[in-house]
């Protein structure tokens, strides 16, 4: 049975981290996008923002992959990456533009995040030689 709950060589530390620099990426393209560019000096502010997003973006697809290469499946590493991106992007969103997060909020993301651990519970498939084994005794 696969578990999402990851063990050595998982490469969930990897998605934990990949999750994290994708909500640096989302926190700077904001602060970009909220930049003034009326000036010279906020107008190059803007435009470091925007190259420190990429930047983050790019780090953190990199540590996706990694993590993808070093698990048996994608789900664990898509449920991990997500799940911290979700949690961070409501903390950093609350610490950094007061946004406020309700309790339907939490509850809706818990839910998304269940499901997704309950797809990655799901007895993997036999291998070839137990299906060609049954396919013989009928």
């Amino acid at each position: 049975m696969e578990e999402c709950g990851g063990g050595a060589g998982s490469g969930a530390h990897l998605a934990v981290i990949a999750g994290i620099f994708a909500t640096s990426g989302s926190l700077l393209g904001k602060l970009a996008g909220g930049a003034d560019a009326s000036s010279l000096p906020s107008l190059f502010l803007k435009g470091v923002l925007l190259i420190f997003m990429l930047v983050c973006n790019t780090v953190g697809c990199t540590f996706f992959v990694k993590a993808l290469h070093t698990s048996g499946s994608s789900l664990p590493i898509t449920v991990a990456s997500a799940a911290t991106n979700y949690i961070c992007s409501a903390l950093v969103g609350s610490i950094v533009f007061d946004e406020s997060t309700s309790l339907t909020w939490w509850c809706g993301a818990s839910l998304v995040l269940l499901g997704l651990m309950l797809i990655c519970n799901v007895p993997a498939e036999k291998s070839a030689s137990v299906i060609e084994e049954k396919l013989k005794h009928q």
